[in-house]
């Protein structure tokens, strides 16, 4: 039985602390979730907890700073100004980058964690090293490569998890990594959301799964992992509050951002590496979507990334060499080459370096043929262009933006008022010579009206979308906005209303694979496209989770980064165009429907 006199020790040290924090609290610019649950105060227990103490009415309240206005405002030189300083920004961003964001901070005005990370950390820097614009199984590889030279710490988000290649391939990651820390006498610690909705989970949301069931999801028991101590977590917001978060987090010095989730399927997809302070954001933004007491605890919670100037990119233990990859393809080739045929125009590499390679993606496309149409000398050239590994050019910091926005379960509610929708709706609003979308499915209300607004203001809209993504979930009935096909065929019938002929500043392309030259049907499984992208004047990108659709505008939780980069927003477009066929073959006609060279209808939409 404790002691009044140790009960009274207790609490004069609990209202000590309070009273330190309460003093510390105050410096808006300082304080994160990260820091007061790293602090050691006995009362923070969990993120929760600091969650709580620091978001609670009074406590940190913006409300005071911003002159809040509606984004079809011009933003003043002084708001501008104002959110140069807010951001953790190593030089003062573009003009452009600035209007958005002052949008995006607006948002915290009613709710600080609007976009799951805490304000301090909302705006930051960092360096891109490395891209990679190709399958599933090729930034598995990454993973692994990354995963496996993990010295203390990995923090994994992803929704879905299915028991798949790419979820044996993270088995393998943590089986290698416990054998490799075991060598080195050092023990790893791993945390994993995943979005599995169960009853488990329906209330409260986030749920840990026992190291029991782990197995059911292609994942090693503990005593096949000794020296690593793994915790998963499953997390949905009932009712459409889906965790569609998708990245890792290694040793709090890099970050794998990417569109694809752990399972197979035949898509094109986009990954980009964030290393420097932006990694602190992610970081803070994993803490908060886990919300529940660590077991055990985190290890790199007091380390901290501190890169204000870089020379030169992390390679040597923690990011992937160019040539790993490069390797994992050439050895994925031999494996196919004495099935490969050969004939007097090209070679079997050729052959592979496509068709091949693309069809190793799901058990669906491993049937899928190259266009018959297609020469052999054509597909040796495309097979030149298509290169999965974009390894940025050297770089300084450069301002970086965590654009996201909280999960939302309730049906009928469809608030826009977060980071990452004042980002898309400002884009809309702001830009001044050309917008560029790819995005697998687009009907958000917001996004609609902003691609027809920026159309009429003489504004160049590109959109690459996907010929019949996931239409029964997004068509007649679903509540959802409608598919592809028929929002595209809206767009341009409320352009043509104005007969000015501002249809023409809209251009709209079904994604064409790159051993293609006719879109290919969702419903095929062959060929689609999985990417997340929006890019405005060439000056600033939103790469990440978020599709244009209803589910993703307004209801799920999604983790984007805006960046200021004309150099690295130039490479990401011009591997875009490389990898795919979308440009060459996929435009549709300002009537929305796509014909070929010929004039000729896709037969049955390419099904």
């Amino acid at each position: 039985m404790i002691s009044s006199a140790k009960i009274k020790t207790i609490s004069n040290e609990f209202f000590d602390q309070q009273e330190e924090l309460s003093q510390s609290s105050n410096n808006v610019s300082q304080e994160t979730v990260t820091s007061l649950f790293a602090s050691g105060y006995s009362f923070i227990k969990s993120p929760e907890d600091a969650i709580k103490y620091l978001f609670s009415k009074n406590r940190y309240d913006l409300r005071r700073k911003f002159n809040r206005k509606k984004i079809r405002h011009e933003v003043t030189s002084e708001e501008l100004d104002f959110a140069a300083e807010f951001g953790r920004f190593s030089q003062r961003p573009s003009d452009l980058f600035l209007k958005l964001f002052y949008n995006v901070i607006c948002t915290l005005e009613h709710d600080s964690l609007a976009g799951r990370v805490s304000p301090a950390l909302i705006g930051s820097t960092g360096v891109i090293p490395l891209t990679i614009i190709s399958t599933i199984p090729d930034i598995m590889q990454h993973y692994y490569d990354v995963i496996v030279h993990a010295q203390k710490e990995v923090l994994f988000a992803t929704m879905y998890w299915e028991k798949s290649e790419s979820a044996n391939t993270i088995g393998k990651a943590f089986r290698d990594l416990s054998e490799r820390a075991g060598y080195e006498n050092r023990h790893v610690i791993i945390k994993l959301i995943m979005d599995h909705p169960k009853l488990t989970n329906a209330l409260p949301f986030h749920y840990i799964i026992p190291s029991s069931k782990w197995t059911d999801f292609n994942l090693p028991s503990p005593d096949e992992i000794p020296n690593i101590s793994l915790e998963i977590q499953n997390f949905h917001r009932a009712i459409m509050g889906t965790f569609h978060v998708k990245f890792l987090v290694v040793d709090r010095k890099l970050v794998l951002l990417n569109s694809n989730n752990i399972q197979d399927r035949p898509n094109l997809e986009m990954m980009s590496q964030y290393e420097g302070e932006i990694v602190n954001s992610f970081y803070d933004t994993f803490l908060i979507s886990w919300s529940l007491p660590f077991q055990p605890n985190l290890v790199c919670l007091n380390d901290n990334p501190n890169i204000t100037i870089v020379e030169e990119p992390i390679y040597e233990t923690t990011s992937i060499d160019e040539s790993l990859l490069q390797q994992h393809l050439e050895e994925e080739e031999a494996d196919h080459t004495g099935d490969a045929v050969v004939d007097n125009e090209i070679d079997s590499r050729s052959q592979f370096d496509l068709t091949e390679h693309l069809n190793n993606t799901a058990k669906s496309a491993h049937s899928a043929k190259a266009d018959k149409s297609i020469s052999a000398k054509e597909m040796e050239i495309l097979s030149l262009e298509y290169n999965p590994i974009l390894s940025h050019c050297s770089q300084e910091p450069f301002p970086i933006a965590l654009v996201s926005r909280l999960p939302q379960g309730i049906p009928s509610i469809r608030n826009t008022n977060n980071p990452q929708d004042a980002a898309w709706m400002s884009a809309f609003q702001y830009a001044q010579k050309s917008i560029f979308i790819q995005s697998p499915t687009l009907n958000a209300p917001p996004a609609i009206n902003g691609i027809v607004a920026a159309c009429r203001r003489g504004i160049k809209v590109t959109l690459w979308l996907n010929l019949g993504f996931n239409d029964s979930k997004e068509g007649r009935g679903t509540f959802q906005g409608g598919t592809n096909e028929c929002v595209v065929k809206k767009l341009y019938k409320r352009l043509r209303k104005t007969n000015d002929g501002t249809e023409k500043n809209l251009e709209t392309f079904w994604y064409t694979a790159k051993d293609q030259i006719r879109p290919l049907h969702f419903l095929q499984r062959k060929r689609n496209c999985h990417i997340k992208f929006m890019s405005i004047d060439g000056q600033v990108a939103i790469m990440g989770n978020a599709n244009m659709d209803s589910l993703s505008w307004f209801h799920s939780q999604e983790a984007n980064t805006m960046i200021d980069s004309p150099m690295i927003v130039k490479e990401w477009m011009d591997a875009l165009y490389r990898n795919q066929s979308a440009n060459a073959y996929g435009r549709l006609d300002t009537d929305g429907i796509w014909r070929d060279v010929h004039g000729e209808l896709n037969p049955k939409n390419g099904k």
